[in-house]
């Protein structure tokens, strides 16, 4: 009865052959495919499992090793160019074992391997006898045959092949047990991989090796025999010693971390901005600056460099000790409080608002201010001293902390935090009363990526962009504030001379040759210590504590985290600038500022005290040489220097208008608000 049928079955296919064209066009199951995530000149860095949790690579046949086609189509099926759909020679030897030596054989091509690969077959035909079953798979494979090129039949082979119930493919299955790629395997590997497939357990080489080795030899006699390699290959093939790793070098996987958390992944492929070869550079050269620290208890880091010049991340290193799974936590999109972070931006506001330069003046004294709560605030320098009137570019340069909170008061919380939010900080979304005057210092927490984001005005003439991290992403970027205003900035923190009276000479932060903007700060308890940096052509953070929070031994304010950064400086920035003096004229542009009452500030009628006794005094300063001045409340002018709040509306609109030979010269507008 066997005889027969096989005999039957094989008429019906010879018939079939003649009708196959019209056959419909099977479509093969698609097996999820890995994420590869390349840096910016193409080195791949990571594979993302697909959502099944699958490892599996798509790659074209010209890019698998043509040793591997060869020794595949000879051990798998030697005739696959030359036959049409099945190997009549295979089938006339699987006819003579089953009938006169009961072998049962199955005559398989790569087609057909194909259709078991790709689970093709039902439940319910799975389950039919094996002649059954095979009728039906050869006809499968005839339509395979039909309809796709041999060359992409070998592809689907090659790419498609289970090695495991995780592992698709040989590319993924050199990576599983080599650790690397398979264009970089040897002959003996991917003969070893040849050998695995046909039953990845019963041929395991770790569990059933004696298997593994009989097949093994078996398959490179094979080639040998049919000049596939030579005697000396073959020699060297079954000397070459087994080692298998397990385990693909994956490299950067906190850029494969921060992928999958910031962005939705679809693609088989993702290009990033990150440059691998420069992430490996700059992390050997932070070590040797953290070993060097090591005996003060400086043990770790965070580093983002970006390309001023294309708007790319480059650099994002977040973790010294990345494999411990208890480090695992990336610093740059986690909330830190910024500390003196943000007094850039309130000196950048007030040159704006409060027609401040950096030559206007400011005391550095003990000052004190009521909280809502009436308890009393009275900030205090880092260094626990007064420096007594200086120019807003001593105090910034110097990171006083008394000077930037009575900046601070002077252009009102509210509308610093609005000016915040316009440079996209969303972890700032309390209220202005939450945060108060201490927002200059301490009280509130923000996003570091956010923050290197904000700086990014400084580096790139106002404008605020988006930090690409993915290739071929498009320019975002929004005007924020004059130029003119964030040179001031830029001016004061970039030049030398201003350094030198904070920061000693020859320091970490004292640069002879290079114009470096620079902004730290260091916690009064050394636990932490951090600084956001510029050169011509990158952008800096470096980010240094550790993460026990133990405190830091005998270390200064210009070593630590600022010795890594000098270092990566130098490495980057090959070319000698000289820094430039800065004129600090107070001729140099005219300004009229409204100190009291301050825009937009808000005033509380105050039910203890007789409202008649509730007044605002008018104030303005200015270097503008003038005759007279007049003030305007909301469009009325007005002769009293002395507002009475009973006579207020809610929202005011106060105008100074200065003037020179009964001429209009200059004026400047406050607005505030009465409750």
């Amino acid at each position: 009865t066997k005889k027969y049928i096989i005999i039957f079955s094989i008429t019906i296919i010879i018939i079939l052959n003649v009708i196959c064209p019209y056959l419909v066009k099977i479509k093969l199951e698609n097996i999820p495919y890995s994420t590869l995530i390349y840096d910016s000149n193409n080195i791949e860095i990571w594979e993302i499992n697909s959502k099944n949790g699958l490892r599996h690579i798509n790659l074209e046949l010209k890019d698998y090793p043509d040793f591997l086609k060869k020794i595949v189509v000879n051990i798998e099926d030697k005739r696959f160019y030359y036959h049409n759909w099945i190997d009549y020679v295979s089938i006339f030897r699987a006819f003579l074992n089953n009938i006169f030596w009961y072998k049962k054989q199955w005559a398989s091509t790569i087609e057909t391997q194909i259709i078991k690969n790709n689970n093709i077959f039902s439940k319910k035909e799975t389950q039919k006898r094996w002649y059954s079953k095979k009728i039906i798979e050869f006809l499968w494979a005839l339509n395979l045959n039909k309809n796709y090129k041999k060359d992409e039949l070998l592809q689907i082979y090659l790419n498609d092949t289970p090695f495991s119930s995780i592992y698709y493919g040989f590319a993924s299955a050199s990576r599983n047990y080599y650790k690397k790629d398979i264009k970089d395997t040897s002959k003996a590997e991917m003969i070893w991989l040849l050998t695995i497939i046909n039953n990845p357990i019963k041929y395991s080489p770790i569990s059933n090796y004696s298997n593994f080795r009989e097949r093994f030899v078996l398959i490179t006699n094979s080639l040998a025999e049919n000049k596939i390699i030579s005697n000396e290959e073959k020699k060297e093939i079954l000397d070459e010693k087994l080692n298998f790793s397990w385990e693909f070098n994956q490299k950067l996987p906190y850029i494969n971390d921060f992928l999958k958390n910031n962005f939705n992944i679809k693609s088989s492929k993702i290009q990033t901005t990150i440059d691998y070869n420069l992430s490996k550079k700059i992390d050997d050269l932070a070590k040797t600056s953290i070993n060097k620290l090591a005996w003060k208890n400086v043990w770790d880091y965070w580093i983002i460099i970006i390309d001023k010049k294309t708007m790319e991340l480059k650099v994002m290193i977040w973790w010294v000790n990345y494999d411990n799974k208890n480090g695992q936590v990336n610093s740059t999109t986690s909330l830190r409080q910024p500390w003196s972070a943000l007094k850039p931006l309130i000196y950048l506001k007030a040159f704006k608002d409060l027609w401040k330069t950096p030559s206007s003046t400011i005391l550095d004294l003990p000052v004190q201010f009521l909280t809502n709560d009436w308890n009393v605030y009275s900030p205090k320098n880092y260094s626990l001293n007064y420096a007594w009137e200086v120019s807003l570019a001593e105090s910034l340069s110097q990171s006083l902390n008394i000077p930037a909170v009575k900046l601070l008061n002077e252009l009102w919380i509210d509308n610093f935090l609005n000016f915040l939010k316009k440079l996209e900080f969303t972890s700032l979304d309390k209220s202005w009363d939450y945060y108060w005057l201490s927002l200059a210092l301490w009280s509130a927490e923000v996003n570091l990526f956010e923050l290197t984001k904000a700086y990014w005005i400084f580096a790139n003439d106002w404008k605020l962009c988006e930090i690409k991290i993915i290739s071929q992403e498009k320019d975002k970027c929004t005007q924020i504030i004059e130029k003119k205003y964030t040179d001031m900035v830029y001016e004061i923190l970039s030049n030398r001379y201003f350094k030198l009276k904070w920061f000693a000479l020859n320091s970490n932060l004292d640069f002879e040759d290079k114009e470096v903007f620079v902004k730290t700060w260091t916690s009064r308890n050394y636990k932490d210590n951090w600084t956001i940096w510029f050169t011509k052509d990158y952008l800096i953070w470096v980010w240094s504590w550790n993460k026990d929070w133990s405190e830091m031994m005998w270390v200064s304010w210009v070593s630590w985290a600022w010795e890594i950064f000098k270092n990566i400086v130098y490495e980057l920035d090959k070319s000698i600038i000289v820094p430039k003096t800065i004129n600090l004229d107070t001729k140099n542009t005219d300004y009229l500022e409204i100190i009291s009452p301050l825009n937009e500030s808000v005033y509380k009628i105050d039910n203890s005290i007789p409202i008649e006794k509730q007044n605002i005094k008018l104030e303005f300063k200015t270097n503008i040489k003038y005759d007279s001045y007049t003030w305007i409340l909301n469009w009325n002018e007005i002769k009293n220097e002395y507002l009475n709040i009973k006579n207020l509306e809610k929202t005011n609109t106060l105008e100074i208008i200065l003037k020179k030979e009964n001429i209009n010269i200059f004026n400047q507008k406050s607005h505030f608000e009465v409750k």
